[in-house]
């Protein structure tokens, strides 16, 4: 489903779409890669692909798709079987290095299977309604993570030993199904927990509940080219966003 409606971000769904595909299989107990015969031969695979970078597994793929393009791998099968664990494990370091993992809470898992769900039958699912009598909107919250390569981690951290992870930006998705009236807004709020979070808060309007959502307390970099967004079509409202890299002095 995300695949089909967020094409900004198909590269994060392209890969936890290989990757859960993956588990599915292997929790049922399909084998993968029965081309690399006994469990030892493939368990070194293993063992060697599972260490590699993203951008390694990248040139291990490329250069495995060139030597057998060129007729230089003979046994075709066994190699195609060692580029579907480089492809996987590919996805992984992606995920790994671009998205933090978080906890889906089960009502949210709910959701997103009831959304699955009303596309794939075509069919209205029934509207989740608050004690209020508000609309609960359904919502993907994802947060960006990743590495500071400033002049002082540089300095103290390579690519063997990464410096800590810190949190680079957000990208949220509403949806506000059979929506009228004014386009949704949001709004950031001070939090009392401290300066260092505050609180984003999605408003549509009379007919549907509140969304807030706490978030670091940085200045965002507003500017198409980084990666800003913010637009309401078909009744999704949908923002990402990152926050400014400054440049570190002593």
């Amino acid at each position: 489903m995300h695949l089909a409606i967020d094409k900004t971000n198909s590269l994060f769904w392209e890969a936890a779409n290989l990757v859960c595909n993956w588990e599915i299989k292997k929790a049922s107990g399909v084998e993968h890669g029965n081309a690399l015969g006994n469990s030892e031969i493939s368990s070194e695979v293993t063992s060697v692909i599972e260490t590699k970078t993203y951008a390694q597994l990248i040139y291990m793929q490329q250069q495995i798709e060139i030597k057998m393009k060129s007729g230089e791998r003979k046994v075709v099968e066994f190699w195609e079987s060692v580029l579907n664990y480089v492809m996987i494990y590919k996805a992984k370091r992606y995920l790994q290095q671009n998205y933090s993992s978080r906890i889906i809470e089960p009502r949210e898992t709910q959701m997103i299977a009831s959304e699955i769900s009303r596309i794939n039958s075509h069919k209205n699912d029934e509207e989740l309604i608050s004690e209020h009598g508000l609309r609960k909107p359904k919502y993907i919250f994802r947060v960006h993570t990743g590495f500071k390569w400033n002049k002082y981690n540089r300095n103290h951290y390579d690519n063997e030993h990464p410096p800590p992870k810190i949190v680079k930006g957000y990208s949220f998705v509403i949806y506000y199904p059979d929506f009228v009236g004014r386009t949704p807004q949001y709004s950031i709020e001070n939090d009392r927990g401290g300066s260092e979070s505050c609180l984003i808060r999605f408003h549509a309007g009379p007919r549907y509940e509140d969304v807030v959502f706490r978030i670091v307390n940085k200045e965002w970099d507003l500017s198409w080219k980084s990666g800003f967004r913010c637009m309401f079509v078909g009744g999704i409202l949908r923002l990402n966003f990152f926050f400014k890299q400054f440049s570190y002095r002593r």
